[in-house]
């Protein structure tokens, strides 16, 4: 029957004897439908002849419509026995295998097979070691756009009483997609055994257990094999740097409860960490202290966010271009989108002049300074010293007011006083006058380069330093200091015991990290934002990407601020007694010539320099009184105006000290 058929094609459509034969076999299959299942089937028979001019289908094709049973068969045993093997997996099984049966890379050593790195204890049995690492080479992240996301300033706290509108998110940029390139799974699982093949280089046998990719160093936790000592892996971290051909490798070992080492590899396309994701985080929203800092990103992927009253000072260090100044910007930019100007003050020195005056547009509203001085953000050596002495009677003043009102700290005063539990004695002490209480604002110190004060007036800085950080916690008072010369003259052993957080960028050699952090490390950063956090009361590190903000962000968000209805000025005190005040080097004049103001005259005049300098070696006296002598000899026409770190002009000769008596 099949061959009668297949003969009658063959004749009616020309066709070959096994085309003829394939088209007999599929109308008798038809027939067998047709006659078990009914007439419905004839329905589907619609057999398709080739067109004219296409290409003939081959056998496959025709076949397709019926599933093979051992393909049904290997679907059915997937879906029921066990679960689904994961496709990264299996193409790393497969180019293990690949890659075993190939000749080994090793001169003269077997090849190893690499094993995955295995699950963590707490992951799901279908989730792969790397949580954190999207599929496809993309992380993922929410769904909702900085647009239409809830903003902390706006939604997540209660508006304080007034016209004041927080600043946006969406003043902030948005980094371009190009720099937001994430490796995938296959490229890490590659980098793991490299490194693998790399230490077995070296004779260091072990395997990647974890891996910890972020935006821009990506950590791979390293097991050695029994009785392979750490200090052989940390030896090896030039080496692996080139065998790697990495920029530079830091070796963290071991990595503190873990049985494994840390080595940290660059990301061969660093991702960029912006302000404005950090402050449109959960950890930054979510915060309730006004002093929130988002500092960046850690070597996971996960955003730090921290507080300066846990700090309760920071301490920041790095040589030039290593990210200092952004970082003191994305600081200063998180607590101005946190904090109201009622809750948060800042005092800026910057004797630089460049990084903080763009803030000088916020004098009335986050900024704390002094009339007197001129000048909102302090540039000048003179004005920093005025500002840290009004900055420890300020504290003075707020111990004495927590004293009479038994609080034992700023938020207790604040949360007592909302509340309508404090008020004052009826009778007040001797000498003061009745007083209204009102909420303490915090007041953070940025300093942006200590150096050029320790080098001018290193006693004279260091004293009330000192004693802020010892003493201002506990009323609201933090200072933020950061230099790019850390050496022993200027981060000296007291500055350094009263900062138990510090933040390490990028520096030239150990001697500097361990200056910074007693330990080594951040030699090995990589610079532009590259960051070691040294928490307080940890022994331990936290290695961070820091923030990127530009300076159009900061202009933007200062523009913003500006345009806000104005608050009253918040003045530091000033002393009436301030110019009469003994500072220990040498007596003051208030009205009348310091008695060595004709010594320091024929001083000046006869080495024909206005040096401040100068007075304090031969006079011996301190910073503070010879800046006195020079402002007289200004005020007495011998010397010209300031101008900068240069020594001031010399106006008269020795003919003058002939004319004056006093050869």
């Amino acid at each position: 029957m099949l061959a009668i058929g297949a003969v009658a094609l063959m004749i009616a459509t020309q066709m070959s004897l096994h085309e003829a034969i394939l088209k007999a076999m599929q109308g008798v299959g038809r027939l067998r439908e047709f006659f078990s299942g009914g007439w419905s089937s004839l329905r589907h028979w619609r057999p398709a002849l080739p067109e004219l001019g296409a290409e003939e289908p081959s056998a496959k094709s025709w076949r397709t419509a019926e599933p093979d049973l051992e393909e049904a068969a290997e679907e059915e045993v997937h879906v029921v026995d066990e679960p689904m093997e994961p496709r990264w997996k299996k193409l790393a099984r497969l180019r293990t295998l690949e890659d075993s049966n190939s000749s080994s890379v090793i001169p003269g050593a077997a090849r190893r097979e690499f094993t995955e790195p295995g699950l963590p204890a707490n992951a799901a049995p279908m989730n792969s070691t790397y949580e954190k690492i999207a599929p496809d080479g993309a992380r993922s992240q929410k769904s909702e756009s900085f647009a239409d996301s809830p903003r902390a300033a706006e939604t997540d706290k209660p508006r304080p009483p007034g016209n004041y509108v927080f600043p946006s998110l969406e003043l902030l940029s948005v980094p371009p997609v190009d720099q937001q390139k994430v490796q995938s799974r296959d490229e890490l699982l590659s980098l793991a055994r490299v490194l693998e093949e790399r230490l077995l280089e070296f004779d260091v046998e072990g395997k990647v257990v974890e891996i910890n990719p972020g935006p821009v160093i990506t950590r791979y936790e390293y097991e050695p094999a029994p009785g392979i000592k750490v200090s052989r892996i940390t030896a090896l971290a030039d080496d692996l740097a080139l065998a790697m051909r990495a920029k530079r490798i830091r070796i963290v070992a071991p990595i503190p409860g873990k049985a494994a080492v840390g080595i940290e590899l660059p990301n061969p396309d660093p991702q960029m960490v912006d302000l404005r994701g950090l402050l449109d985080s959960d950890a930054f929203r979510q915060s309730p202290s006004p002093l929130t800092i988002a500092l960046g990103k850690t070597i996971s992927g996960q955003v730090y966010v921290t507080s300066l009253e846990k700090m309760p000072h920071l301490l920041i260090a790095g040589a030039t271009g290593s990210g200092k100044s952004v970082c003191l910007n994305a600081i200063i930019a998180s607590i101005l989108y946190k904090a109201h100007p009622r809750d948060v003050h800042f005092v800026l020195i910057d004797p630089k002049r460049l990084e903080l005056s763009s803030y000088r547009m916020l004098r009335r509203h986050h900024l704390n300074y002094r009339d007197d001085l001129n000048e909102e953000v302090v540039t000048t050596p003179q004005n920093a010293l005025a500002i840290l002495r009004s900055l420890e009677w300020e504290m003075e003043n707020r111990y004495t007011l927590l004293a009479r009102v038994g609080s034992r700290n700023i938020a207790e005063y604040n949360q007592r006083l909302r509340e309508g539990k404090l008020a004052l004695p009826e009778e007040p002490n001797p000498g003061e006058d009745q007083q209204e209480l009102k909420p303490l604002p915090y007041i953070v110190l940025v300093l942006d380069e200590l150096a050029d004060l320790m080098l001018t007036a290193a006693k004279e800085v260091e004293e009330p330093i000192a004693r802020l950080t010892q003493l201002s916690r506990a009323v609201g008072i933090h200072l933020i200091v950061a230099t790019q010369r850390p050496s022993v003259d200027v981060i000296t052993g007291v500055i350094k015991a009263n900062f138990p957080a510090r933040i390490a960028f990028q520096v030239a050699s150990k001697i500097d990290s361990r200056t910074i952090l007693d330990m080594n490390g951040a030699e090995k950063l990589l610079g532009s934002g590259d960051m070691l956090f040294l928490p307080p009361g940890s022994p331990e590190t936290v290695r961070i990407h820091g923030a990127f903000v530009s300076s159009e962000d900061i202009e933007r968000t200062i523009e913003h601020i500006r345009n806000q209805p104005a608050f009253e000025k918040t003045l530091l005190p000033v002393r009436q007694d301030e110019n009469e005040v003994d500072d220990g080097y040498g007596p003051a004049a208030d009205g009348r010539r310091d008695e060595l103001f004709h010594e320091a005259l024929k001083l000046v005049v006869r080495h024909q320099q206005g040096s401040i300098s100068l007075l304090q070696r031969r006079l011996k006296i301190g910073y503070s009184r010879a800046a006195r002598l020079i402002d007289e000899l200004e005020a007495a026409g011998i010397v010209g105006a300031f101008d900068g770190s240069k020594a001031r002009e010399v106006l008269v000769d020795e003919s003058y000290l002939e004319e004056m008596g006093l050869e």
